[in-house]
């Protein structure tokens, strides 16, 4: 390594050193890459590897595995050999490269980090815009998740392969909780006895095998010839401990590794020195999701360890989206820019133009100009491109029922979405995800067409609509977390809309206050579980058009099971449950209820009430419409039915005024906040009634 001269790849003589020559320098008529050749060796040797290009329009087509990771801390670097000469690379890339050398191989893999040249934003572009192809043509894509902590380093490499071949080793986890429960010098305290992450995975591996009944994490199995090494509880908790740097793992939240890990023909996960089939795990949790919905597993999967539901919880949260759009992938689904966006709003980018660039090749349907990477354009003008073509492409306010408080980019305009708003914040973003089928239900927007025009700079919207209420008064934000806040809040809501007083009190559309709010609670939806007629999997729908009785059923069930429930012995005080139990005596639960243990019914009415409340607020109009709408939301703002919108808005006045086009009079500038549901006005109320002035609206 003395002799050896040492480059900085950051640097403009360092980068041209490696790629400004005639081995590497790259054409891009012929959809050239660069890939590295991994050069074999032990581990205490260097990690040397050349450069070679190759052209993606080859025939036959190159074969090469693409690498999926994050770069990690740019600070902690660690020396390679690349072409001759010593280059710095992050430390998580370095501990790929030693992981993925063969001993007697070369290997070939294309990694981001060092085939492109980062310093020449044309090069970049033109690679991001190649992606597509890069990930499709490989023939594998290896997904670096790191080295587990040392104290839960496995004692040896393993391969998972999510089928027969996993028998041997599931049979000796259930070997070795038979030797638990029958010998008693068995120190189940040992670091080295208990491979914690072999029992982490092997679980996750039994999770394939379908009822939750049957599995050690959600029904404890304790007996004369079975044990868990430290009690069950304490099991769960070891597991989840172990889980954790394997869900944590940053590849988990960067919008890159979507595309990544969906695009190419199979996938690889290496965790240290455990091997998995990526397509094992998203298998293993869509039949988790199949049975927690299902009555016959929801009770276990409500009533098992807290630790374990939190731990299987994350991992499905960050796969769910992977799989879809995987499945669309395979199947030929369209899949357009604005509905990959969505799928991927919750990742991250260190580039915050990489949140659009990052998807595009995902993109198989562009009915207008596409859009190309282009690291020279600013953020906040590629921001209100991609917002403007996705309504005037379809003449629609459908961006807009997306979240669109601003976070990093506060100078958008309100109807711009902010792409950076991170996981949760402030808004609906995982009610979005959640439910963004919820909102094709709607017809708020009424018959009338759409129809959008935009200042010359992009600033400013115009539209039509009608304007429903003025908001009077507001409860408060439905925190995200425990039951406990939740059913504060929701007995705060009971308060506001003044339940208490008079339950049976007649709402603006005919029925009971008491009925509208516990229909704004769930905004008028069941969740129900039907057969994918193509894929024969179960899948999620919403259905908006459900009996009163079925509403109803839904409400009580989860009412009388839940424990953010207003009607848990913690929630109403006596005499606000006394009016309604009044009005209502079904809704008293039994001396002994079991909170916590769900049916499937349940369940269900619960994660629709948890996913459109969660950072929401209630508000009251000055007729008495009580709706749910941004937690921005106070007294004073409006509630509009806009043309082209499925659901109403929540505006503010700016107090100022604007023009689109030059030479017009100026009107009153307006902020969208967001979206609401607003009981009694969804299926075209305010916006079909002529009686109302159909008035144009301009949001800046």
């Amino acid at each position: 390594m003395e002799n050896r001269r040492h480059i900085d790849l950051k640097t403009p003589s360092g980068a041209s050193a490696i790629y400004n020559n005639d081995l590497t320098s790259l054409n891009q008529s012929d959809e050239e890459i660069r890939v590295i050749h991994l050069a074999s060796g032990s581990d205490g040797s260097f990690i040397e590897c050349t450069l070679h290009k190759i052209s993606l329009k080859s025939n036959p087509a190159p074969k090469y595995d693409a690498l999926s990771y994050t770069w990690g801390d740019a600070t902690d670097t660690r020396e390679i050999i690349l072409n001759g000469y010593v280059v710095n690379v992050t430390h998580n890339l370095f501990l790929a490269l030693r992981r993925l050398r063969q001993k007697e191989e070369e290997r070939v893999i294309w990694v981001d980090a060092v085939c492109i040249n980062q310093l020449d934003l044309d090069e970049r572009a033109q690679q991001v815009d190649l992606m597509r192809k890069v990930y499709s043509l490989c023939t594998q894509a290896v997904i670096w998740l790191g080295e587990p902590p040392e104290q839960a380093t496995p004692t040896f490499p393993m391969h998972w392969f999510g089928d027969e071949r996993d028998d041997d080793s599931l049979e000796w986890l259930w070997n070795n909780f038979y030797d638990y429960a029958t010998d008693p010098e068995f120190d189940t305290t040992d670091g080295d006895t208990v491979d914690w992450v072999f029992h982490g995975l092997a679980n996750i591996r039994l999770l394939l095998t379908g009822h939750l009944s049957d599995q050690p994490l959600f029904a404890d199995f304790t007996g004369d010839s079975f044990s868990y090494p430290t009690g069950y509880s304490r099991y769960c908790r070891s597991l989840s401990k172990a889980l954790r740097p394997f869900y944590k793992n940053p590849w988990w939240t960067r919008v890159w590794t979507v595309q990544e890990s969906v695009l190419p023909p199979k996938a690889c996960v290496h965790y240290g020195p455990t091997t998995l089939d990526f397509l094992f795990l998203l298998d293993a949790f869509a039949t988790l999701a199949k049975h927690v919905l299902d009555d016959c597993c929801s009770k276990f999967f409500s009533s098992s360890d807290l630790n374990i539901r939190s731990a299987l919880g994350r991992i499905g949260s960050k796969i769910v989206n992977i799989r879809n759009l995987r499945n669309n992938q395979r199947d030929g689904s369209v899949m357009g820019l604005w509905e990959t966006l969505i799928a991927c709003h919750a990742r991250e980018a260190t580039d915050d133009r990489d949140k659009i660039f990052g998807v595009l090749g995902l993109v198989n349907s562009w009915p207008v100009e596409p859009i190309s990477a282009d690291y020279k354009a600013t953020v906040e003008a590629l921001y209100r491109q991609v917002t403007a073509s996705q309504i005037l492409e379809n003449s629609s306010l459908v961006p807009l029922h997306l979240p669109l408080r601003k976070y990093a980019h506060q100078n958008l305009p309100s109807w711009t979405v902010d792409w950076t708003a991170p996981h949760g914040y402030g808004s609906q973003l995982n009610t979005y995800q959640f439910g963004r089928d919820i909102y094709k239900s709607f017809e708020a927007g009424g018959k009338q067409p759409c129809r959008p025009v935009f200042s010359s700079d992009q600033q400013v919207l115009q539209v039509n609509g009608r304007r429903c209420d003025r908001v009077s008064s507001v409860g408060r934000m439905v925190p995200a977390g425990s039951p406990a806040k939740k059913r504060k809040a929701y007995c705060d809501w009971f308060r506001m809309a003044q339940i208490h007083r008079c339950p049976s009190k007649s709402y603006v559309s005919g029925c009971s206050y008491f009925q509208a709010f516990w229909r704004c609670l769930s905004w008028n939806i069941l969740m129900i579980m039907s057969e994918d007629p193509c894929t024969k999997e179960s899948m999620r729908q919403f259905d908006a058009k459900a009996s009163d009785e079925e509403y109803y059923e839904a409400f009580l069930s989860y009412s009388k099971t839940s424990r953010s429930s207003i009607f848990h012995p913690k929630g109403l005080s006596k005499e606000d449950r006394k009016a309604v139990l009044k009005f209502d005596p079904t809704f008293a639960p039994a001396d002994d209820q079991a909170w916590g243990q769900f049916s499937s019914l349940a369940f269900r009415a619960e994660q629709v009430i948890h996913g459109l409340t969660v950072n929401m607020v209630m508000f009251m109009t000055d007729s008495g419409y009580i709706g749910i709408g941004p937690p921005q939301t106070k007294v004073g703002d409006e509630v509009w039915c806009l043309f082209g919108g499925s659901i109403p808005f929540v505006v503010r006045s700016t107090g100022k005024t604007c023009a689109v086009r030059k030479g017009e009079t100026e009107t009153s500038l307006w902020e969208v906040l967001g979206n609401c549901y607003v009981h009694g006005i969804m299926n075209g109320e305010i916006a079909d009634d002529e009686n109302l002035p159909a008035q144009t609206i301009c949001l800046g």
